[in-house]
């Protein structure tokens, strides 16, 4: 039985030390794309067909539990690559990702996590079809709200952090999905395989966004689309104008301590996250190898004389090129992924900066929030302790065996 357990152990561990795509009968994607509803995924199918482009439509995977939508996953013949569709929304997300994650035909210990879906932009920041990659996701819905005719005189917005008693407070109630913060040097390594030159525009697109010329402050939404570091939030609520835009830009700056840079929306980034987060707990992913890409489809308040009803009613000209470009970023992402992968991303990305939640669960000490709950050791929960040993010792049985010879 001994016998049996440590040869079982020894070619688990070989087809991890090989990075096989399929081992053992698991899919074990180095890439997994993920979107969130059904334009933004079949972007990726459509474009398949294209030279040179990676191939989603060889493989498919039915995922237990997976959206009733979106139950497949699609991948490339080799499962280099992976492509899966959430839902709209941050149950949809949460849900699907536990769903991933869950499932024992995947393997995902080494796979990196792009997000890639369309938000709105803020105009002092980004243009519409701009490509951004984000270091923080800001969950700017946990609030307390109240409508802004009702708030005190002295307030500048009807949202409150919870737990405090004022716009401007930093931290009350926290309920450890606030902040989620990813690997920068990841992101910078990813932002150079992103050709700018490629970045979709349109006539429609540069139309509209020279209404915002005149006003000086947003010059960047008046441009032409290119590729940014710069930040998302997260909300459920699809908000509009410059009042809402400038009480969540102050949030993003407030929870990450001034190193956050609003520029986008989204309804699911801080979900996946937070899903992923569990996931390392458990051991099925490495939390270093997640990144976020958003492109903009829209601007989240108006131009001068413009209407908030009309900015989110009419303004999403930008939607077009915004789909285009999650292909355009994602696709050229994983393709850099997988053809660096023996020389730079098997063996990781390491980070300089902190990773993870607000409370620090994965370990460190979070450069924003209220401080970490474990002293900066990860929290290690029992049935993941077991297999994070079971792979140390794999590994040096592995290194011992390969001095000897």
């Amino acid at each position: 039985m001994r016998f049996v357990y440590q040869s079982a152990l020894a070619v688990a561990y070989l087809c991890v030390a090989a990075a096989a795509a399929i081992c053992n009968g698991k899919i074990k994607p180095k890439v997994m794309i993920i979107t969130f509803f059904n334009s933004e995924g079949e972007i990726y199918l459509t474009k398949s067909n294209t030279t040179g482009a990676l191939d989603f439509r060889a493989k498919q995977h039915r995922v237990p539990y997976a959206s009733p939508e979106f139950p497949y996953l699609h991948c490339t013949a080799d499962a280099d690559a992976c492509l899966m569709t959430t839902g709209e929304a941050e149950i949809q997300a949460t849900a699907t990702t536990m769903a991933l994650l869950a499932d024992p035909a995947l393997d995902l210990r080494e796979t990196y996590w792009v997000l890639t879906g369309i938000g709105g932009g803020a105009p002092d920041q980004v243009t519409l079809g701009a490509v951004t990659l984000a270091r923080f996701t800001v969950q700017v819905g946990m609030s307390y709200e109240m409508d802004a005719r009702e708030a005190p005189p002295a307030f500048n917005t009807g949202y409150v952090p919870q737990g405090t008693e004022s716009p401007g407070a930093v931290w009350g109630s926290v309920y450890n999905s606030e902040v989620f913060e990813v690997n920068g040097a990841l992101r910078d390594t990813l932002t150079a395989m992103v050709d700018p030159a490629r970045v979709a525009d349109s006539a429609a697109a540069a139309a509209y966004r020279a209404n915002y010329a005149e006003v000086p402050a947003f010059a960047p939404g008046a441009a032409p689309p290119a590729v940014h570091h710069c930040d998302s939030v997260t909300s459920d609520t699809w908000f509009t104008g410059a009042m809402l835009a400038e009480t969540h830009k102050r949030r993003v700056d407030l929870w990450t301590n001034g190193t956050g840079t609003y520029c986008t929306t989204a309804q699911e980034d801080g979900a996946v996250l937070g899903a992923l987060v569990r996931g390392a707990l458990e051991s099925r992913v490495d939390f270093e190898r997640v990144a976020i890409v958003r492109t903009v489809s829209d601007f989240d308040r108006p131009y001068p004389g413009q209407s908030v009803m009309d900015n989110l009613i009419n303004g999403t000209v930008g939607y077009p090129i915004a789909i285009e470009n999650v292909w355009v970023a994602g696709e050229s992402i994983a393709r850099g992924i997988i053809g660096a992968w023996n020389e730079t991303f098997k063996s990781g990305v390491p980070a300089q900066n902190y990773v993870g939640d607000v409370w620090g669960v994965l370990g460190g000490a979070p450069d924003f929030g209220p401080g970490r709950v474990s002293g900066g050791e990860p929290v290690v929960l029992p049935g993941a302790k077991a297999q994070q040993q079971m792979v140390k010792s794999a590994k040096h049985r592995t290194r011992r065996s390969r001095f000897q010879k």
